[in-house]
């Protein structure tokens, strides 16, 4: 149900950039200003460069002037020959050490819904920002990372007999210490396998949904362009042991006339409340918990951490009744009501707090964070009022959601680790 196509990559020219580490970046949209900022001072090719030029007109038409020239002075050169890159990254995580091998090809575009899923809602306005950044460059900068099932990791399988005992054309480890490698394979032979097998699956997007609304968008307002019928992309087997789910926790704030004995009642219509100790306990209780009770009835333990910010006091919460969101929401899949982040949002932030699906997706009183650690810094500014510590959704829930044409909410998933942006980039030319 996929169509992947090799491609003529643009990539760094070693000649030019002797250490990559110095250019590649995370994705645009995990990257915050402060880190925006030491990215740029790395190098003048770094790729924040492209990636993050500013909001204004004028920004965006840098960004392409910047691509524009550095391939004209060859810091980034085109490949001679169709390729797909083999991308593996090697990072430690809970005092373990893991890879995550997958790789980076074109996928012929097509409407969400079909070949490829989303699973989770989108905002406007980083929709828009990366369409004008696209209609600027006409080039793919980021990756958008797509999962699919292989049980029986048999693309796994050709990527390690292909790479095994070959040296990369690109190693370099980051400012996070995960190892980067990247292989250009352009064996006919080799990628024909893979696009033979990738036509079985169905992918769902991880990573990446403004970013392939966007390329969407693209091809319709330029049918004129062959190259705008793909993007590309990172693809990685959901059965890969180097594939992490990270919870985004959500800080509240701006709420108006906040009673706290108020909310804590409420609350406790649907939850056992239990005071915890500190936060970091409080934190250690939710990640504790096991998730399933019953793997074949998908019977979970729903749990939240709660930390007040007007009375300094933690709270852990258990759900009282796991059918809870049948009676509010009956239109629903059963997995849509059985998800944590659902019940978060529709009971409490929704029904108890006020803040209604729209108001959710402005911003206007819920930052979410991001990262492979909680952000406790959060706790000693008094913007916010009240902190939710979540845990993350199950991957069989991910595809259980997307398959029943259910999105979750904004910012329901961190897929640790990133897929990087610079290892290859895609410039459309006809």
């Amino acid at each position: 149900m996929v169509e992947i196509k090799a491609f003529k990559g643009l990539r760094y020219n070693k000649q030019k950039v002797k250490d990559f580490g110095l250019v590649i970046t995370p994705p645009y949209d995990v990257i915050s200003e402060k880190e925006r900022d030491e990215f740029a001072k790395f190098s003048d090719f770094n790729m924040v460069n492209l990636l993050l030029p500013g909001e204004e007109k004028d920004d965006y038409k840098k960004a392409a002037d910047n691509l524009r020239e550095w391939v004209e002075n060859g810091v980034l050169e085109r490949e001679k020959e169709d390729s797909v890159y083999i991308y593996s990254q090697t990072f430690s995580y809970n005092n373990r050490l893991f890879t995550r091998t997958g790789f980076i090809s074109l996928i012929k575009l097509e409407e969400l819904g079909k070949g490829v899923l989303p699973h989770e809602k989108t905002l406007n306005k980083p929709f828009q920002d990366r369409l004008t950044l696209l209609n600027e460059t006409k080039a793919n900068l980021g990756l958008v990372f797509m999962l699919y099932d292989d049980r029986q990791k048999v693309i796994d399988g050709f990527i390690k007999e292909k790479v095994n005992g070959s040296k990369p054309d690109i190693e370099f480890e980051d400012n996070k210490k995960i190892v980067n490698k990247l292989w250009k394979i352009s064996d006919a032979g080799f990628i024909s396998m893979i696009k033979k097998e990738m036509v079985q699956y169905q992918c769902i997007i991880a990573d990446g949904h403004h970013r392939y609304k966007s390329v969407l968008k693209f091809r319709e307002e330029h049918p004129e362009m062959e190259d705008a019928k793909y993007a590309m992309c990172c693809f990685i087997n959901s059965f890969n042991e180097g594939l992490f789910v990270l919870p985004i926790d959500r800080f509240v704030f701006n709420l108006e006339g906040v009673d706290v004995d108020g909310v804590l009642g409420k609350i406790g219509k649907y939850f056992e409340i239990n005071e915890a100790g500190d936060v970091k306990e409080l934190i250690k209780k939710v990640d504790d918990t096991d998730i399933l009770i019953d793997k074949a009835s998908n019977l979970k333990n729903h749990v939240f951490g709660m930390y007040c910010f007007l009375n300094k006091k933690s709270y852990f919460l258990k759900l009282k009744n796991n059918n809870v969101l049948d009676e509010h929401y009956p239109d629903k899949t059963d997995v849509y009501r059985k998800l944590d982040i659902n019940i978060l949002h529709k009971i409490i932030f929704n029904d108890i707090l006020g803040i209604s699906e729209e108001e959710q997706a402005k911003g206007t009183y819920i930052e979410y964070t991001k990262g492979n650690k909680r952000a406790l810094e959060k706790l000693d500014d008094d913007k916010y009022q009240f902190a939710f510590f979540i845990n993350a959704p199950l991957m069989r829930e991910i595809f259980l959601t997307a398959r029943a044409n259910e999105t979750m909410p904004q910012k329901s998933t961190y897929f640790y680790p990133k897929a990087y942006s610079g290892m290859v980039i895609n410039k459309m030319e006809r």
